[in-house]
């Protein structure tokens, strides 16, 4: 039998347990970016519980402020409510517990409750008898029998659900194997049934399979006495069989079987432990209320540390945890006690962030933006700051040496603002600023600072080493050869009397590759890219052509990288691009465009691995291309990236990794650390919608009949009055909710699939006949995996009575017996009566039609101008998008702002402001007068147009037509409150998203904002 006293072992004793070979000991942590799930509320901050249930869904259980379904992209809300016996029983939901048949049992604070997925709500489960603070539940685990046991602050409960009996474990002073104390914050089942309890404040009490009387330990020496350690919050057992206790002075192990006083204080600082959990990789988390989480990772047998770091914007939210829990995807969702819910991807290990500020404050004062990025020796780098240059060593993450611009000083940098360095192999450094060429013999020698002429010939914004010893320069003001032994300089720049001269004449990026060619080329000016031949020194030009896919995707070049294959990448602000050279002196461009989200992406840098695989960054997050295959990879922020990467901010160390600088920092990529295998989404229709009334907010409408529950619908039977369905759905796959997307379709009335993003995943249907339809749903996650079930439900759309079998029969009945009974005459005044009932129906039909039509107006319409409306529009953009895409037909899209709307209302007040809104829209319907012409309010001071057919020439008379229009309706545009219109207009495009074209017009818009008229254009 188990003693309850004795000594604490060594932690020799907890390694044996534990399989570790090594002490355990605090380590730097394997990288993580936790991401805020921030739409809950801000009543709802402290989290008490989350559960992945069955079907994919995670439930969050607050601080009173109730329980949440949430599916990635939105949540469902359960509140306690007093007056309804359905509703949750308590508003703190401290416990979650799925059972083996799939029922979700939440604990509260006011007792127990089964939710109902018929119902949308909740039936309760109390004890008959007891104190009231048994219903004060904190934990809730299963017995392994189709049982649960409950820890309460009333006692130990067991509960059986198939009876909805409650056996009750108390104190009884007259019974010295009873519970110690009422109190239970932990319970945790053992391999052979045994149940532990913690018992504050007096350790833990152990039940025995099949006994009735308790066994009590206390955590401490009895010899050297600890009350904090018998403050017991957590106990788990872990796949070893060892039970973890989480006590308010710190973490304690034993293993299952031993002796009790081999027990092991854990050497890692986890005071006050509020969770313990265990994750499928066997890594043990454990939740502290003021030193963050903490990790057990059993594949390095050490243990990490994970804290908010201010910043870290993607460090842990908090430092006071209450629970974490690992989802079947593999994300880590941790619940904290003041900043509600993060999430971290645990299955991509090859990234690593490093933020400035938070490794060096001192030094790095100004921000964490790294403008360029270059390899030193010894896998260090070189990193351009605003404070200066850092010589950094990633391993150690330590700023090994700083240097910084000090003005009149001699030797020192030149400038801050640092674009560019290159580590020669003599170990010669140079730094490119935007106030010349800084060099350094020595880490601790002065700087030269070597100048060019003028201003901008000293803005350098790239350096490349050539043959000889010579260096390429990227200027504001040329492309330079720039000889360090001699210091003779040589300029290039555009010539208009020369074509074979530069394109331009400055330069921000530059390359020299192994046959001696120069490629070069500038971001802000455009002109293409230049390739500079060595044999007769004169430039090539390669450059975009609308009509040419094998041309360059756009004129600025933003970056370069000459691959191990001796061939050219190169990005630009519309794209990916790749140049090859052929045996016969001529090169191909292939765009690559068509791969993943790089599409016409603006580029930012590009690296290839020792693998040979091209990574990319882009404003979206990275990209991995297998040239090979030409199967991309996507990663974003969620997968341990920075934000705001940089335009050729970018390194290749000498250990292999890969570096990109970014406006927070440096994200490093280790290509051999190989990312697990992402996981397929589960599919789940998460509402239905009738009317615009959801079917899971208490009875259903009248004849409307779902088979199934809400979220697991088998079958939907709607009459044909309810003209307005709409189907709610979510990929449950939580690595980056933000990028899973969907394809559905309607059989029976969609001709073709719809695609959907994760921005709005809802499918309407209005005025359907009446028939048998299939509702078909798929899926993919944010890797592009697609779910491996599709949802195929059946919907039915009753017919009206009149047009029923059962109806037309009996009519044809009643006309057989009418004309059997009745006389000729009789019949005769029938006929006259049918005619009248016939006339009737037919005035209420068109009576039912008219307003049918008018409630589908005033959903489509702005009451204010009689204009469309916004949701209306973007349908209508969609559909159009879709007709001009088939036909090969342009589209246009326009909006019109009013400038300082806000300052017009100030001044005449509302009634004013909404006339002069009337005023604009019937200016603009003079102006849109095609029938195909679609016209909206697009905002509470926009305006937006679709003009289908209209070419670049025709966009541009319609603006002119717009802005006279405007111009003549006599608005102000004098004096404080003035108004001012700004036009903007797109043509769409057959390779483009319907999306790009509002994007772009929205974009071009913002461009002009506060312009005078007459300067919108029109762009094909």
């Amino acid at each position: 039998m188990l003693r309850n006293t004795g000594r604490i072992s060594t932690v020799l004793l907890l390694l044996a347990a534990l399989g570790a070979s090594a002490p355990a000991v605090v380590a730097a942590p394997r990288p993580l970016a936790f991401t805020a799930v921030d739409s809950l509320g801000a009543d709802s901050r402290a989290i008490l519980s989350i559960l992945q249930d069955r079907q994919g869904f995670v439930w969050i259980g607050t601080i009173e402020g109730g329980l949440f379904r949430h599916d990635g992209h939105k949540q469902v809300r359960f509140l306690s409510d007093p007056s309804n016996p359905a509703s949750l029983p308590g508003g703190r939901v401290t416990s979650l517990f799925e059972d083996e048949k799939g029922q979700l049992w939440v604990g509260t604070d006011e007792g127990l409750a089964r939710f109902d997925p018929v119902t949308n709500g909740f039936v309760r489960y109390l004890p008959k008898e007891g104190p009231a603070n048994a219903r004060i539940i904190r934990r809730i685990i299963s017995d392994n029998r189709g049982g649960m046991w409950l820890a309460t602050w009333g006692g130990l409960q067991h509960f059986d659900p198939r009876s909805g009996a409650f056996l009750i474990y108390q104190h009884e002073e007259s019974r010295p194997d009873s519970l110690q104390f009422n109190d239970v914050n932990a319970v945790a089942v053992d391999n052979k049934g045994g149940v532990w309890a913690s018992t504050w404040p007096s350790g833990l009490d152990y039940l025995p399979a099949g006994a009735s009387g308790f066994q009590h330990f206390r955590i401490d020496d009895a010899a050297r006495p600890n009350p904090k350690a018998n403050d017991v919050r957590a106990l788990y057992f872990d796949s070893a069989t060892t039970l973890w206790i989480g006590t308010a002075d710190g973490v304690y192990t034993w293993k299952f079987g031993q002796p009790w006083e081999q027990r092991t204080l854990m050497p890692v600082a986890a005071k006050r432990v509020t969770d313990i959990d265990e994750d499928r990789a066997g890594d043990v988390w454990i939740s502290t209320r003021t030193a963050g989480l903490i990790r057990y990772d059993r594949e390095l047998r050490q243990f990490q540390s994970y804290r908010h770091r201010a910043e870290d914007a993607h460090s842990l939210n908090s430092d006071a945890i209450n629970t974490t829990m690992r989802d079947r995807a593999g994300t880590l969702w941790v619940g904290s006690l003041t900043d509600g819910v993060s999430r971290a991807n645990l299955g991509y290990h090859g990234f690593e962030r490093f933020v400035p500020r938070d490794i060096e404050p001192d030094f790095v004062k100004s921000s964490n933006f790294v403008r360029s990025i270059g390899a030193a020796a010894n896998g260090q780098l070189w990193l351009a700051l605003d404070d200066g240059l850092a010589l950094f060593d990633p391993v150690k993450r330590d700023m090994v040496r700083t240097y910084s611009a000090i003005p009149k000083r001699e030797g020192a940098l030149s400038s801050n603002v640092i674009y560019s360095t290159y580590h020669a192999p003599d170990g010669t450094l140079w730094v490119g600023t935007s106030e010349g060429l800084n060099r350094l013999d020595k880490p601790d020698g002065p700087f030269k600072v070597i100048r060019f002429g003028s201003k901008t010939s000293n803005f350098v914004n790239s350096i490349a080493p050539g043959k000889d010893g010579v260096l390429w320069l990227a200027t504001g003001a040329a492309l330079l050869r720039y000889d360090p032994a001699s210091g003779a300089t040589e300029s290039f720049t555009h010539d208009p009397k020369d074509p074979d001269s530069r394109s331009v004449n400055g330069a921000t990026t530059v390359i020299e590759d192994r046959a001696g060619r120069v490629w070069t080329g500038e971001f802000y000016r455009g002109g293409g890219l230049d390739m500079r031949d060595p044999v007769t020194g004169k430039f090539r030009h390669f450059r975009h052509d609308p009509n040419n896919p094998a041309s360059l995707s756009s004129d600025r070049v933003s970056t370069m990288h000459l691959d191990a294959d001796g061939s050219m990448w190169i990005g630009t602000s519309k794209g990916l691009n790749h140049v090859v050279a052929g045996k016969d002196g001529k090169f191909s461009v292939t765009r690559i465009q068509e791969k993943g989200e790089l599409g016409t992406r603006l580029i930012e840098a590009i690296r290839t691995d020792k693998n040979g695989f091209i990574w990319v960054t882009t404003a979206a997050g990275m990209s991995k291309i297998d040239p090979a295959s030409w199967t991309v990879t996507e990663y974003a922020v969620e997968d341990g990236l920075t934000e705001g990467f940089y335009m050729d901010s970018a390194a290749n160390s000498s250990d292999g990794l890969l570096y990109f600088g970014s406006s927070s920092g440096v994200t490093a990529v280790n290509p051999s650390i190989h990312s697990s295998a992402s996981r397929p989404p589960q599919l789940a229709i998460t509402d239905l919608r009738v009317l615009n009334r959801s079917l899971g907010n208490g009875a259903l409408p009248e004849g409307v009949q779902l088979e199934g529950t809400l979220t697991q619908p088998r079958a939907l039977t709607v009459p044909w009055s309810a003209n307005t369905i709409s189907f709610e759905f979510a990929a449950l796959h939580y690595a980056e909710p933000r990028r899973n997307a969907y394809t559905y379709w309607l059989e029976g009335f969609d001709k073709q699939p719809v695609q959907a993003d994760a921005s709005r995943p809802v499918a309407t249907y209005t005025n359907l006949a009446p028939g048998k339809y299939h509702f078909h749903l798929q899926g993919t996650n944010n890797k592009g995996v697609a779910a491996r079930d599709e949802i195929i439900l059946p919907v039915t759309i009753t017919p009206p009575p009149w047009e029923t079998g059962w109806a037309r029969a009996a009519q044809a009945v009643l006309m057989l017996g009418a004309a059997a009974i009745l006389a000729r005459w009789l019949m005769r005044r029938w006929r006259a009566r049918a005619r009248e009932l016939e006339a009737l129906l037919a005035d209420r039909n068109e009576e039912l039609r008219k307003a049918q039509h008018k409630l589908a107006y005033l959903s489509a319409s702005d009451s204010l101008t009689g204009l469309a409306n916004r949701r209306n529009f973007d349908d209508q953009l969609v559909r159009e998008w879709r007709r001009a895409a088939r036909d090969e037909q342009p589209l246009a899209m326009g909006l019109i702002a009013l400038q300082q709307l806000d300052v017009y209302q100030e001044l005449h007040g509302q009634i004013a402001t909404d006339e002069l809104l009337r005023q604009v829209a019937q200016t603009l319907k003079h102006c849109m007068h095609r029938a195909g012409d679609t016209l909206a309010r697009y905002g509470s001071d926009q305006f937006a147009f679709l003009a289908p057919g209209v070419d670049a020439d025709a966009a541009h008379l319609l603006l002119r037509q717009i802005g006279g229009g405007l111009e003549a309706c006599g608005l102000p545009r004098q004096g404080a409150g003035s108004l001012r219109f700004s036009v903007a207009a797109r043509i769409a495009s057959p390779y483009q998203e319907a999306s790009v074209l509002q994007q772009a017009a929205e974009e071009a818009l913002h461009q002009q904002y506060g312009q005078p008229l007459q300067t919108s254009e029109v762009e094909g």
